[in-house]
């Protein structure tokens, strides 16, 4: 299949009809009314804007989402900006049915969901570059740049490229992907051209990669400084000072070149449609009999914001796996996961799911003034197993290990403290369940796709 015709075939499964475009902007028409009318109450408030992939026509189909902007005075205090827009944006949601729910990013924002489209009302500050007061104060530059700079033959590229990385689960800049956001996707083809010449340029990317489509910096060297040890770097055209990129982890951004490479190779349909395996639990089970797995499953005891609840189970996730290797046991890998209400599970598969019953515990140099007090310390220990012995000039003996089994070894690290998990997780974690079968795992329809992706991992363009 050459690439035109790939290409074209995707187009339609994630361009926009004209009659979804004129149902989007109804929407956010209608949301600008409610807010410009809920404004009036409020002191500060200068205008209300529609930004995102809907005001720049980059979106695609099947993540349509309506981006409100309420731009408050820069003499306006913070907790005050903040104060309003959880109030205006409950209070819009609430008369649209939109179940509003108050989310996290820089400062508070309100979301919820209209029939199937995510609307978000933000607050920012009407000021001009670079005085930023906020985070949120450079989108509606961010929208007025691409608006701007992007010939209207491009923006079909653009949904090609995101639809591209969506399918590859490389798109979305929140900490549960730490992927590529769409304002990034937008300045790739700004700065190649095209979706192929993107997706050429991708292939043959070695990280580190630098993009500064304005030119604001003479030298590599510069931008090295400033952003040391990012593996990709791309300026931001109307703040000199930020990498646009900054969210996106090694791993996604090797996603992406592998996934780039395989497609020039050989283009096809399927780079561009989500891969949901199914799940044979007879397949399943034989892939059990010689793997091993240890993990905890917990439910949570309170509901936060998705970016805060991602950002505590990752960091609780690399403190099990490095407990887990402190204790002697080797990680193949180890993956997390939340349906963002109830259930979390943190998940490592490991070599073996008991230790050998004795270690070699490696003691001082003989020369060294504490070598007889090593000496006095093992000789009659109970868990003394053989030793002390000398090997090149060091003292040694064989201990046991009065556990070896993974799930009380990590139990007892829990319950001790000796795990750095995430404060906000810590108790409800105690409370969870240490498991070393996954076998009923995967009967759990909230837990099924994740267990199965995790056993079988494999990449999803591959």
């Amino acid at each position: 299949m050459i690439i035109d015709d790939v290409l074209d075939e995707a187009l339609r499964l994630y361009k926009p009809s004209q009659e979804e475009e004129r149902y989007l902007m109804d929407l956010a028409n209608t949301i600008i009314h409610q807010a410009k009318e809920c404004s009036i109450n409020y002191n500060g408030i200068l205008k209300i804007t529609l930004e995102g992939s809907l005001a720049k026509k980059t979106w695609i189909r099947g993540r349509e989402e309506v981006d409100i902007f309420i731009h408050h005075d820069s003499k306006i205090l913070r907790e005050e900006m903040e104060k309003q827009i959880i109030e205006i944006g409950f209070k819009i949601l609430k008369e649209l049915d939109g179940r509003p729910r108050l989310m996290y990013a820089d400062h508070p924002y309100v979301e919820g969901r209209i029939r199937n489209v995510v609307v978000n009302i933000v607050a920012c500050y009407d000021v001009t570059p670079p005085n930023w007061l906020s985070a949120t104060d450079r989108t509606p530059y961010h929208t007025k740049y691409i608006i701007e700079k992007m010939k209207p033959e491009v923006r079909d590229h653009v949904r090609l490229m995101k639809a591209f990385m969506a399918a590859c689960r490389v798109y979305g800049a929140e900490i549960k992907v730490r992927g590529f956001s769409g304002y990034l996707a937008e300045l790739l083809l700004l700065n190649y051209g095209d979706f192929n010449n993107t997706i050429r340029a991708i292939s043959k990317w070695k990280p580190p990669i630098v993009i500064d489509i304005e030119r604001h910096y003479d030298s590599v060297d510069e931008l090295f400084k400033l952003f040391p040890n990012q593996p990709l770097i791309v300026v931001d055209p109307v703040d000199k000072y930020r990498n646009v990129a900054s969210a996106v982890s090694e791993k996604r951004l090797c996603e992406l070149i592998l996934a780039s490479k395989l497609f020039c190779e050989s283009p096809s349909i399927k780079f561009f449609k989500p891969k949901t395996p199914a799940v044979k639990i007879s397949k399943f089970r034989r892939k059990m009999l010689r793997r091993r797995f240890v993990g905890i499953v917990f439910r949570i005891s309170k509901w936060k914001p998705p970016d805060v609840l991602w950002g505590e189970l990752r960091k609780s996730e690399e403190a099990v796996k490095k407990t887990l290797e402190r204790l002697g046991f080797e990680i193949y890998r180890s993956d997390s996961w939340t349906d963002e209400e109830k259930i979390c599970i943190i998940l490592c598969e490991i070599s073996n799911n008991r230790l050998p019953y004795a270690r070699l515990h490696r003691g001082p140099p003989v020369y060294h003034p504490n070598s007889l007090e090593f000496i006095k310390k093992w000789k009659d220990n109970p868990e003394r197993e053989a030793g002390p012995w000398i090997d090149d000039s060091r003292l040694y003996v064989l201990r046991v290990e009065p556990i070896v089994d993974v799930k009380k070894l990590l139990k007892k690290e829990i319950e001790e403290g000796r795990v750095s998990l995430a404060k906000g997780l810590t108790e409800d974690i105690k409370k969870g369940e240490i498991i070393t079968s996954i076998e009923n795992l995967i009967k759990n329809r909230n837990l099924r796709s994740f267990i199965n992706e995790f056993v079988e991992a494999n990449l999803p363009f591959i």
